[in-house]
């Protein structure tokens, strides 16, 4: 029996975690990227469809009769104000936080390259600016 040359088991040794590495990349990003979709649209929900969904799964999931669900109605719609406020605030922070990095980064620049990242960084934010506020709206249109 002859053995197999040391480059040729070791090439076919970094092949299969080559291909092990691959196929758990594209699952990881296809599990992750359903979840960003997932949080993202739920981002531009009003405070009405929120706590429809929060009362909908605490019924469903804990059994409340009407009259328990009746009860914890303010509560969920009072939670469901504050992950209005909390998201549309997460926008609002991401956005100016990119903007000012945006800005340092442009300074840095020379002028024909500043120009040129500054429209990338305004046509990114035009894609932005949609999935983080959504809605463009107050916050605090449903407030007592």
């Amino acid at each position: 029996m002859t053995m197999r040359p040391t480059r040729k088991i070791i090439a076919e040794f970094l092949a299969v975690f080559l291909i092990g590495a691959l196929a758990g990349g594209l699952l990881t990003y296809c599990y992750t990227d359903r979840q960003i979709s997932s949080f993202m649209s739920r981002t531009s929900e009003p405070e009405s469809q929120i706590a429809a969904r929060i009362s909908k799964r605490y019924a469903d999931q804990y059994h409340l009769t009407p009259d328990e669900l009746n009860r914890i109605q303010p509560l969920i719609n009072e939670m469901a104000q504050s992950l209005y406020k909390v998201r549309h605030q997460f926008g609002v922070d991401i956005l100016s936080t990119l903007d000012g990095y945006h800005q340092e980064i442009a300074t840095q620049l020379n002028p024909d390259h500043r120009d040129a990242y500054l429209k990338a960084m305004a046509e990114r934010k035009k894609k932005l600016t949609p999935l983080l506020l959504p809605d463009q709206g107050s916050p605090t249109q449903g407030q007592k």
